[in-house]
């Protein structure tokens, strides 16, 4: 194979509205690609802020999910399609299909009726085996279960996290924007009841709430504003316990075994909550506007005041998954289409 045709182009999406969640993943992704001597071009559904997290890579934004479709020749020019998008439409990604490259189609939404060739990529927990797939075809290959998450390299390999004998500091994330506008509530439950604990409250710059953040903030809150990967992982490991939501975060903080209480904001985040419920990594109190929200949060942060209950909280999360998902991506996908590594 040329290094010419060595050549992947991504449609994502993300943003001040949608959150950096999917082109985080595609990052890792990319960057396992990127090793292997490709030349990546996102287009991105989105606005400019997600300029930082791409700077590495070639972009452009595009204010119109059927543009996906627009730049027929560069998509037909690419060796590689990586499709991660909830909003595309099945018609565009039967378009895509037919231009007969080698497709990656991150399913968050379970279309694996319409994909008759090239990868469905699924790394939702517990779901390992090509069986769950509804009208399996013959010509697409399953990468499916939580061994492929593509986390981002300050996660690959992880010291081993220490659950101590008392919960001391807390974490708080809800995503770059907090589209839900948790955080306030969330901060304003554990200012009011736990004064003595350390809160620290992770938020992107794009978060339109951060002044009323602050003033619900006692004197034990931290607030870090645009972490860096690598900061998020240290505050993660600095943590007893973390309140979170989302679907890349949660594998984040499994991989590093902190004992999660989780709030579902979207619904694509139901899967990936529940799945994690069911091994015994997290405890899931509901959707974000539920009546009885704050009650379901005191009572398990109660509970997680017991340190057996958190180290087996830690213990299930870590050992589900296994940190270089995005290689195994990359790995399996040369040898399917290439026969090299």
């Amino acid at each position: 194979m040329s290094i010419l045709k060595k050549t992947m182009i991504v449609l994502t999406e993300g943003g001040k509205k949608s959150g950096f969640g999917h082109i985080t993943r595609c990052v890792s992704i990319c960057n396992e690609f990127n090793k292997k001597g490709f030349k990546i071009n996102f287009i991105v559904y989105g606005d400019h802020s997600i300029k930082n997290t791409l700077n590495n890579f070639k972009f452009s934004v595009t204010n119109c999910i059927g543009d996906f479709y627009k730049d027929e020749l560069a998509i037909k020019n690419s060796l590689v399609v990586l499709i991660d998008s909830i909003k595309i439409s099945k018609v565009d990604i039967l378009k895509i299909l037919s231009l007969n490259n080698n497709v990656i189609h991150i399913d968050d939404e379970k279309q694996y009726n319409i994909v008759n060739n090239g990868f469905i990529l699924d790394w939702t927990i517990n779901r390992f085996k090509k069986s769950t797939v509804s009208h399996a075809s013959k010509n697409v290959t399953y990468l499916t279960g939580s061994k492929y998450i593509p986390l981002r390299k300050e996660f690959y390999n992880s010291p081993k996290y220490v659950v101590n004998n008392t919960v001391k500091k807390v974490l708080l994330t809800f995503g770059g924007s907090d589209v839900r506008n948790i955080t306030p509530k969330i901060l304003g439950f554990l200012v009011d009841n736990y004064t003595n604990i350390e809160k620290k409250v992770i938020i992107g710059s794009s978060c339109k709430n951060i002044e009323n953040i602050k003033k619900i903030s006692d004197k034990n809150t931290s607030i870090v504003i645009g972490a860096s990967a690598e900061s998020m992982a240290r505050s993660m490991y600095d943590s007893d316990v973390a309140i979170a939501s989302g679907g890349q975060t949660l594998y984040e903080l499994a991989k590093i075994g902190v004992p999660t209480i989780a709030i579902i904001l979207v619904d694509n985040a139901v899967d990936d909550t529940i799945g994690w419920e069911s091994v015994g990594f997290l405890k899931n109190i509901g959707w974000v506007d539920d009546k009885n929200l704050l009650k379901n949060l005191s009572n398990e942060f109660f509970l997680l005041q017991d340190e057996k209950e958190r180290k087996k909280m830690s213990k299930a999360g870590t050992s589900s998954v296994q940190g270089n998902g995005a290689k195994l991506i990359a790995d399996e996908v040369m040898r399917k289409i290439s026969g090299i590594v």
